[in-house]
């Protein structure tokens, strides 16, 4: 037989789940509820007010293992509670976990070891942040009362992303370039949308609600929608109205550096979350169209076909961040190496990539035709050059009174490897000059600074206190080799 649990406040039956009348039976009527096999959960995130069940996972099972400290918790109903959000997170992990698994080396999964620590309520904050260590989640105030950053598996799985990137291309935690810190970004945000598409429920309402079209506004592409919102009523140039972010974004690219470093969401600014908006933007356009491409009835494209999809673009994804380098116009180089991982896997698909980034400016026109007609040579060149362990690292030195610093800060800086140079479009198309890797890297650590994303962890010249309100800092002034630098602690 079944049974229905209603949610007391959005008044929505959750569904149904079987349970055999032996358990009923034998059960006592308050004190040992029916043995639940499945896990209810928010089908994508809380503010969508849609469930779904999944098999109770086991975290801290191989591949990408986990820990969550504390106890397991007993499977729970309430959405109020802590268990539900547990185990909402729990099988979030689990399924990225098992999605992204394969593009990860083996045996070292994570960047810092074996397991990684889940921290699933720190402290009363608007974030989550990924910082090597662990996945860290928080709570905060909204119209609706406290949100828990767990709760959505959107965010969970974005966070994962930047784990799951750190470990590919772990480099790109040190580069100081806006477009890199961009990059991670979306690279989170696709990651979110991509392991929601593992459940065959939600695969299936998005196909009925875009009639098989991903490309625009929906359930899909409203990254967050829950902690969007309440990021938006406090911060609102942090967060959307209605979502942390929207992939169906139709951003172009401008350089970073000509940007301001805040912005209101309806236009760009040089942080990292709204500047990465063009480039999700592009994937997710192309994302559309790959389904399109490879559905045997495009007007109609099965939920089958859209799995195969998710599973298509992960590894065009993956392979294409692990062959790009660390260069000032990073949006056109892992463009460029993400073209050409899609041709590897349909030669249909590098048509509909640089159409993407063409189209976001992120390619210009000139470069996107000498991919199309070297892709074979481009290809063996970047898997030449993908060890970026070939270039050799520089120092430049910014001033200590820039920053109220007691003495002079040491940045490092990859030097400009050889080889094809991608370049992004101005607004006519054309090819537009990269900013010089010092200009690029002085950039990103003068808005770090400006936004307060610094701790100065008591190097600042006497007196002086650094600026911003978030109390979760990106990055730290450490001393190494007897010079003053600057190291990253966590995206968030």
């Amino acid at each position: 037989m079944a049974y229905e649990i209603l949610n007391p406040d959005l008044n929505i039956p959750l569904p149904e789940v079987e349970i055999e009348q032996e358990q009923i039976m034998s059960a006592a009527p308050l004190n040992n509820p029916p043995v639940i096999v499945d896990l209810t959960i928010w089908e994508d995130d809380p503010a969508s007010g849609v469930f779904t069940t999944a098999p109770k996972p086991d975290v801290t099972l191989p591949p990408l293992k986990f820990l969550i400290p504390g106890a397991v918790q007993p499977v729970s109903n309430d959405i109020n509670s802590f268990a539900f959000r547990y185990w909402t997170a729990a099988e979030a992990l689990k399924r990225g976990a098992n999605f992204w698994a394969p593009i990860v080396p083996q045996p070292k999964w994570w960047q810092r070891g074996e397991t990684l620590e889940v921290h699933l309520d720190r402290w009363e904050d608007l974030e989550a942040d990924y910082d090597r260590t662990a996945l860290n989640f928080y709570h905060g105030p909204s119209a609706c009362g406290t949100v828990y950053s767990c709760a959505s598996p959107d965010v969970v799985c974005h966070e994962l992303g930047h784990a799951i990137l750190d470990a590919i291309k772990p480099c790109l935690w040190t580069a100081h370039l806006q477009e890199v810190a961009s990059f991670h970004e979306t690279f989170g945000d696709i990651s979110a949308i991509l392991c929601a598409l593992q459940l065959p429920s939600l695969r299936q309402a998005i196909l009925v609600e875009t009639y098989g079209n991903l490309c625009g506004d929906s359930r899909l592409s409203r990254i967050g929608e829950q902690f969007g919102t309440a990021v938006h009523a406090l911060y609102p140039k942090d967060a959307d109205p209605n979502c942390l972010r929207n992939a169906s974004s139709f951003f172009a690219y401008r350089d970073p550096s000509s940007l301001p470093s805040s912005a209101l969401t309806t236009s760009l600014s040089s942080d990292p979350h709204s500047f990465s908006r063009v480039f999700t933007g592009a994937l997710f356009e192309a994302f559309a169209d790959m389904l399109t491409v490879s559905a045997a009835d495009p007007t109609a494209p099965t939920s089958n076909e859209l799995l195969a999809v998710t599973l298509e673009m992960r590894d065009i994804l993956a392979g294409g961040a692990m062959k790009a380098r660390k260069v000032s116009g990073y949006f056109a180089e892992v463009a460029t190496t993400i073209a050409l991982e899609g041709a590897q896997k349909n030669h249909d698909y590098l048509g509909i990539f640089l159409s993407a980034f063409v189209g976001h400016s992120i390619l210009s026109m000139e470069t996107a035709a000498t991919i199309q007609s070297s892709s074979d040579i481009l290809q063996s060149e970047f898997d030449e050059m993908a060890d970026e362990g070939q270039f050799a690292a520089e120092s430049m030195i910014l001033p200590a009174s820039r920053y109220g610093l007691a003495e002079d800060l040491y940045v490092e800086m990859v030097s400009t490897p050889p080889g094809f140079s991608a370049r992004s479009a101005g607004t006519d198309g054309k090819s537009i000059e990269q900013t010089s890797l010092p200009i690029a890297t002085e950039a990103f650590v003068d808005e770090l600074f400006m936004t307060g994303q610094v701790d100065y962890n008591d190097y600042g010249a006497r007196g002086f206190k650094s600026y911003g309100r978030r109390r979760s800092k990106t990055h730290e002034l450490v001393r190494m080799d007897g010079g003053l630098t600057l190291q990253r602690r966590l995206f968030h």
